[in-house]
Parts: C-alpha cells; structure tokens; sequence
C-alpha cells in the first residue's frame, strides 16, 4: 500500500517533466506587407497675378522667383522679383528698357520668355515694335546691376532662324537647367532652337546664334516644332529637353543632336498637361488638369495596350521606371475657397533651395509653390 502511495507521485512528477522538454507548437500570427505612403500636394501662393494671360517665370539657384506677364495691348511687360518671406518688386528690366538698350527707344512689346542662369542672370526672349518697325532681342538681365545685354537683335535672330520677315509673327520661350540656356522660336512654317552656354559668353555685345540641330528625329518620323500643342522644357541637366508631344501622344526627350527617343506614352491623359520635369532621385513629374479631353492614341494597337492611370483629375503624376504615383485631386491640399478642379499648371519648376516648384495657375492666376509630402493622417 505504501509503494503504490509513492509510486503514484513519481510517476506524475515523470510525466511533467517529459512535457516540459517537448517544443511548444507554433501560433501563426497573420501579417500585411506595409503600405505604401499617401502623398499629398500642398499648395501655397506666392502671390496673386491676372489669370488668364502668357505668364513666364523663372527661379534663380537662391530660389528668389521672377515672373513677367504679357500685356495684352500696351507692350509695357516689366519683370518682377519676390525672394523667401518678401513682399513682390518691380526689377527694372522692362520692355521700355530692352527697346532702348536696342536703340528704339519709343518701342514696345511683350517678354514672352524668362529663364535663369548659374549664376541668376535672367535670359528673355523679346519682340515687339517702333512704330512699323519689328524689334526682337535674346538678351540677358543681371539683376544685382541691372545691366542688360543684347545676345542677338531683330537681324541676328531673323538671319539666324531664317525667317526673314516672317519673324513679327514668331513666339519665343526660354528654358534652362542652369547651365545651359535653349531658345525656341517657331511660327506656323518654320522653327528654330538655339543652345547657348552662360559660361562662353562675351561679358558684353552680341553673339553669333547657331542652331542647336536642324531637324529632330524619333527613328524614321521628323519632328516639326511648329505646333502650339507642343512645348518643352529642360532635362536633368545633361542637355537634353523634354518634348510633350501631344499629337502623337509622347512625351520625348530631345538629346544634343536633335535625336529623339519616346519616354512615356502620355494617350489617355488629360491634353492640359505641364511640361515635365525631375525630382532628386531622377523621377519625373506630370501634371495633369481637369476637365479636359483625353490626348487620343494614334493607332488601334496603342488604343488597346495603353492604359492611362485611373485617377481623378486634377493630378501630380509620378513615374518611377513603369511604376506610376498619383496624387489626385482629393489629396492636393490649398486655402480654403481655392477651385483645385480649375487648377492649369503649364509649367513645374524645380526650386532646389526650398525643395519644391514653382508654377503659375492659370485657372486662379495664383503663383504658386508646391510641395509634396507623405500624409501623416491616413
């Protein structure tokens, strides 16, 4: 009777060890891969200007901006100046004074493109009238000094495009990617793009314009750029230009030699579309307006193969290789009574100093920075 009293409790004692030393069974806990951040786009006015009109601006390396508006019937375009936490001033580069530095004093005309240099000299592209005689200039400002200097004059340029006459009814835009500085002029009929480098050129008088290339090529297919649909601005300073295509419904980018290569298709997005450009880390950014018809595809194939984003506009597009980030129209943040739906960006430019971009809406005729930033709140 005593043995099986104490047998009984060893033989427990045992047993618990032997549980003890065996591998307690896995619990599987379920897990989701992260997410990947919301972007937003903050909008801020820089200041307001008239809504509706050719507006061209420019950003210098220490991000002070500088814009000019045409003016419709008077010719009297002035340049203006607004640094971080100022207030906007007059610069005194002017229509009246590009016209005199011309030696027409009684002239006028419009700005009709601005764009900065390395080291914050401004370039414009001008044309305009005395009397009945055409005045056009590619120019440069130096704003600490206000020294301008005439690169070319109404001669130089029609001899140089070969337009001749025809010139009074050209258009100019300049663009840069600090270090070099492109200017198109085109009409209807013909079309010219000029590369100028800030460092070769003379401190003071003209330069002899020489094409940049006679023609652009995308393998077999010759790229006029005469339209008004397109428009270009300045690669990732290696120089190049980016061409938004809509037409056939490309986004290009042109190399030195005038040889062009497709970076994306842009079928199906919205035909109000900025000009590209590139953050940091080499992504390109696109924006893309409201209430516009989308750019259509050139052939069945492209018809079925490309699909454009399914986002609702207005968007910052964001193209990663073939990844694509959108941040639609829910997720762009501006002060209360802004009409995001009516927002019409042309242009992106990059503002290092403040990491963000400067653009002009045309819907609002706000000058506006944009930043972009993860959602804290999701």
């Amino acid at each position: 009777m005593n043995v099986h009293r104490i047998a009984l409790p060893a033989l427990l004692l045992a047993l618990l060890c032997t549980a003890c030393d065996r591998t307690p069974a896995r619990v599987t806990v379920p897990s989701t891969a992260p997410a990947a951040p919301t972007l937003e786009l903050e909008l801020k006015p820089v200041t307001p200007l008239v809504s509706g009109r050719p507006t061209h601006v420019a950003v210098d390396p220490l991000g002070n901006i500088y814009w000019v508006q045409e003016s419709p019937d008077r010719g009297d375009d002035t340049l203006f100046v607004i640094g971080d936490g100022e207030i906007p001033r007059a610069t005194q580069l002017s229509a009246g004074l590009i016209s005199q530095a011309m030696g027409a004093p009684e002239g006028r005309g419009n700005i009709q493109g601005v764009a900065s240099g390395p080291a914050g000299e401004i370039y414009f592209y001008f044309c305009g009238a005395q009397a009945r005689r055409t005045i056009a200039a590619v120019g440069r400002f130096f704003p600490k000094t206000a020294k301008v200097q005439i690169l070319a004059d109404v001669d130089a340029i029609a001899s140089a495009t070969g337009m001749g006459r025809s010139l009074t009814l050209a258009r100019g835009s300049v663009v840069s990617d600090g270090r070099s500085v492109w200017v198109w002029i085109r009409h209807s009929d013909a079309w010219a793009v000029f590369r100028l480098d800030p460092g070769k050129l003379p401190a003071d008088g003209g330069v002899s314009l020489r094409k940049a290339f006679d023609s652009i090529r995308l393998r077999d297919q010759s790229i006029e750029l005469t339209r008004e649909e397109l428009d270009i601005s300045a690669g990732p300073g290696d120089g190049s230009l980016m061409l938004v295509d809509p037409p056939i419904g490309k986004l290009l980018r042109i190399d030195p030699t005038g040889s062009a290569t497709v970076i994306r298709s842009i079928v199906g997005l919205p035909d109000e579309l900025s000009t590209p450009t590139t953050d940091r880390t080499g992504k390109m950014l696109l924006f893309a307006g409201a209430n516009a018809d989308p750019i259509k595809p050139t052939s069945a194939d492209e018809a079925e193969s490309i699909k454009p984003p399914d986002v609702s506009y207005p968007a910052m597009l964001i193209f990663d290789g073939d990844h694509t980030v959108t941040i639609d129209q829910n997720h762009i943040l501006a002060y209360p009574g802004f009409l995001i739906l009516k927002l019409r960006l042309k242009q992106l430019l990059p503002n290092a100093s403040q990491q963000e971009w400067i653009s002009y809406d045309d819907g609002s005729g706000e000058l506006l920075r944009l930043r972009i930033h993860e959602r804290l709140w999701q």
